[in-house]
């Protein structure tokens, strides 16, 4: 489909960069935390003018080429009816033995739980929000704005693809309403945007014997042995779990709401410990939220396996509630308001320590992970080889101009990783029987956060342009240039890429796959610059240790780019 004409036209401004030549600068870090403490139910924060004016214009002679962008799904409710049926559970229990500090406490407490229910209920388990909506609508707008040269083209297409997860979709139909191609069709890819489970969202498998399916049970494999009895994954978030200060802000948390015995009696037997079923017993029925329909709504009807087995394990679904919440203001209006954030009031360090338990998870399974591993993040690299594969396809002269994908947490979190974006670079160490807390992820020695790392919408976007002629560097065709935004802020690519002109976010592609996968480069990574390329930059192995060119290979650059620097090539035009 060609793109809409409705799209706006924009002419695209060359700027002459700088001409000296740059050793490889530290990705910018991401933006702050909002101090909310949200981990990754963070309502994602758009970029501000600043931001947008920041960007880098492409190098003189340089046009666009291509876009392309991978995106978790927007904000979205409860995926299921779970932990507002957990603390249903428990509480019904609390007021049945006098277990909250007053009966209004009580009152109030199992209210909120009944508003977010029939909230959740009304909007459709795991669906977007109106914040979601408006999250990839904007993304949208400022998507086709920053592309408008590209857009004006009628003969250039647009590929839109999802997981096929019913939210990455709404996702990705707002993104295209926000910019201007509202009637283009999603493509389902699963094997690309889902690829952490044999099991695709609409309840198929990969294919036995396909490069997917192997993938995939690697990777499913590799967790479970990690998470079971025995795996080190297991026993660092077990002592975490377990630290002093887990169970003391657990408990400070649920002193306000309930007695000091209930809460020591949590976990303590059977009659306090509750499951996500009909009755809160293990083995009960799995039980379906009250007003929703099943049949069009499987979401809402519980997994009986889920349970509260100890304080910190309410506390931690009282703060699921608390940080769901944020997703869903347009929602939470009468006739089923409710407030979870009051629990939390004057208590941001607890709410802090919550976010780390949280993101404990995610980063262990999904993130940079244990040091000397890279199965929870290899198993991104098909998506990053489509990547690729894309900007080929268009140099070579296809007409695909825009490449959008839709996809999950679990989609962002691992190609984070894999790209070494910022805070995405540090791994915990391989401890098998942690004994302190530099054995294990700490929120004081590591900058992984959820909130920053995968907030709602997070999105990896990469421009591309290129240059009509012969690069009289290497006799052939120039070769396009990258640059990256994440979550909408122009940001470096992984030390040891090496960009094309000091200070410059832009990087030929040769020396993306150079530096991210390895590839063999046999031109400067420099524009203008006729040297022998140096085959001893480091890698992606040394990319996390900052590796980079020495300090003599940099200042020779220096000085054959600027005799070799001439006047700005005229600005090609957009490929067909």
């Amino acid at each position: 489909m060609t793109l809409r004409s409705s799209l706006s036209c924009a002419a695209v401004v060359a700027a002459v960069m700088s001409l000296a030549v740059a050793a490889p600068s530290q990705a910018a870090e991401a933006p702050a935390d909002p101090g909310d403490f949200y981990s990754s139910k963070q309502p994602y924060v758009p970029p501000t003018d600043a931001d947008v004016a920041a960007y880098q214009q492409a190098p003189a002679g340089y046009a666009p080429l291509a876009t392309e962008t991978v995106a978790r799904h927007g904000s979205r409710g409860l995926s299921g009816y779970k932990y507002d049926l957990l603390l249903h559970r428990l509480a019904e229990t609390a007021q049945a033995e006098g277990g909250f500090l007053t009966p209004e406490i009580g009152t109030e407490f199992l209210t909120n739980l009944d508003a977010i229910t029939a909230a959740n209920v009304e909007n459709g388990y795991g669906m977007l929000t109106g914040q979601g909506e408006t999250q990839h609508q904007g993304i949208g707008e400022r998507a086709a704005a920053r592309n408008a040269a590209l857009f004006a083209d009628a003969g250039n297409r647009i590929v839109a693809e999802t997981s096929g997860e019913p939210r990455a979709t709404e996702s990705g139909e707002n993104f295209l309403l926000g910019l201007g191609d509202a009637g283009l069709a999603l493509e389902p890819r699963p094997d690309l945007l889902y690829f952490h489970k044999v099991e695709n969202p609409d309840g198929t498998e990969k294919a036995p014997g396909t490069p997917e399916r192997e993938g995939a049970e690697a990777y499913e494999a590799y967790i479970e042995a990690q998470t079971d009895d025995g795996g080190t994954i297991a026993a660092a978030t077990e002592f975490i779990e377990e630290r002093p200060e887990s169970v003391r802000v657990s408990e400070e948390l649920l002193s306000g709401i309930f007695t000091p015995a209930f809460i020591a009696a949590m976990g303590a037997d059977d009659a306090h410990t509750w499951y996500a079923t009909v009755d809160g017993t293990k083995g009960g029925a799995p039980a379906c939220a009250p007003g929703a329909d099943p049949a069009a709504d499987p979401d809402a009807c519980s997994d009986p396996k889920k349970s509260i087995k100890s304080a910190v394990d309410a506390a931690m679904t009282l703060y699921n509630l608390y940080i769901i919440a944020a997703d869903m203001e347009q929602e939470n209006v009468s006739p089923h308001e409710f407030d979870f954030a009051q629990y939390f009031d004057g208590r941001e360090a607890d709410a802090e320590w919550f976010a780390y338990l949280l993101d404990t998870e995610d980063f262990y399974e999904k993130g940079p992970s244990l040091a000397g591993h890279d199965e929870t993040y290899t198993v991104a690299q098909p998506l990053l080889d489509d990547f690729f594969r894309v900007i080929d396809d268009r140099a070579a002269g296809g007409d695909v101009a825009a490449t959008f994908r839709f996809a999950h947490a679990e989609t962002i979190v691992p190609f984070a990783a894999l790209l070494k974006l910022p805070g995405s670079t540090v791994p915990a160490p391989d401890v098998a029987a942690p004994a302190s807390v530099s054995d294990v992820f700490d929120y004081a020695s590591n900058p992984w956060r959820g909130a920053q790392v995968t907030p709602m919408a997070a999105n990896v976007q990469w421009d591309v342009v290129s240059r009509t002629g012969v690069d009289p560097a290497t006799g052939t065709s120039y070769t396009p240039l990258v640059r990256m935004l994440y979550n909408e802020r122009e940001i470096a690519f992984a030390d040891g890429c090496r960009p094309v002109a000091e200070g410059s976010h832009w990087v030929k592609v040769t020396e993306l796959k150079r530096c991210l996968t390895g590839a063999a480069m046999a031109e400067s990574p420099l524009i203008g610059d006729t040297a022998p390329v140096d085959d001893t930059v480091p890698g992606p192995e040394l990319a996390a240790t900052g590796g980079g060119a020495d300090a003599a290979t940099w200042i020779l650059g220096i000085l054959l780019f600027v005799v070799g620097a001439g006047a700005a090539s005229r600005r090609r035009a957009l490929r067909d």
